[in-house]
């Protein structure tokens, strides 16, 4: 039997193309509605993380590979935050100095600098403050040092936030007490620690340990307005930027002529003396420092530090 078919025509084959073009047109045209549905779709899902990742995306574009602030132990910031939040005295990144005594925001001059990075909630930050506070007193005074305190909120307790609220207005408004403030905020934490008692964590214990160094009472009674308002919430968050620009994993880190000290050479309360004067420390066991957690639990209290991570 023959295959050929009928031949189709010259209508017909003009019939079949039209047919054909159509269902080609047509087919075109439900893609396109597709793809346009889809489109919209996605802007819905995704305007609102756009409208803020946009500009992520172009800091990241800009900065990629940059960081804020040089590395850790190489100098002294040179410019003040000045910025809302932030106390007046406090330099670009967070931190704050002194180089003649107890007098804030002075640099000894040609005297190296002993940068320490610490929180508030940190156990081996009390413990590296109780042994040494005394010694760094002298130094200061002997114009040996200059010390440079950097802060930061790497345990995220609420803690560290109320300690550093307080110690904000008194660099503020009383900053001749601000150095025996800061050893005083560590002595709470280091009773806290030894007595398991957590009640001590208030507002009013600081109020307390300020009265004990000097900080006049009208000053004294502005820490709970600026706890409860988080008034300096922007130099946490600034000091937590500058320890993360700097690669830091625990506290205390102690920088000294811009090297990182081995805990474990600074046990005794001279070491930090014989590391300024060039003589041998004394060998001791190993310290821990606090190290920065992937993840905090939360929290029961605004005023309860973490069960202090151990390094």
């Amino acid at each position: 039997m023959s295959s050929k078919q009928p031949r189709q025509s010259k209508a017909q084959r003009r019939e079949a193309a039209r047919l054909k073009a159509k269902e080609l047109r047509e087919a075109e045209e439900r893609r396109a509605h597709r793809n346009a549905i889809a489109r919209r779709s996605f802007i819905g899902a995704t305007g609102v993380a756009l409208a803020g990742g946009l500009g992520y995306l172009g800091y990241l574009a800009v900065n990629q590979g940059k960081k804020e602030f040089p590395a850790a132990g190489k100098g002294l910031a040179t410019e003040k935050a000045n910025q809302s939040g932030v106390p007046k005295q406090v330099l670009a990144d967070a931190s704050w100095t002194y180089g003649d005594g107890s007098q804030l925001d002075t640099v000894a001059a040609s005297a190296p600098i002993l940068d320490i990075y610490f929180d508030y909630s940190c156990s081996h930050c009390a413990q590296f403050e109780g042994i040494h506070t005394e010694e760094i007193n002298q130094l200061l005074s002997d114009k040996k040092i200059t010390l440079a305190l950097h802060p930061c909120k790497i345990l995220k307790q609420d803690w560290t936030s109320t300690v550093m609220n307080a110690m904000g207005v008194v660099l503020d408004e009383a900053p001749a007490q601000s150095l025996s403030f800061h050893g005083s905020a560590f002595e709470i934490l280091s009773q806290v620690l030894e007595t398991k008692n957590q009640s001590l964590l208030t507002v009013d214990s600081l109020v307390a340990a300020a009265t004990k160094v000097g900080v006049p009472t009208e000053v004294s009674a502005k820490f709970k307005a600026a706890v409860d308002s988080n008034k300096y919430k922007k130099w946490v968050e600034l000091g937590d930027k500058a320890f993360a620009d700097r690669d830091l994993k625990g506290t205390p880190s102690v920088f000294f002529k811009g090297e990182q000290i081995d805990l474990s050479t600074l046990q005794s309360p001279t070491s930090l003396t014989e590391l300024v004067t060039g003589s041998t420390p004394t060998s001791q066991p190993s310290e821990q420092s606090t190290q920065q957690p992937a993840e905090q639990p939360a929290q029961k209290s605004t005023d309860q530090p973490a069960e202090q991570q151990q390094g």
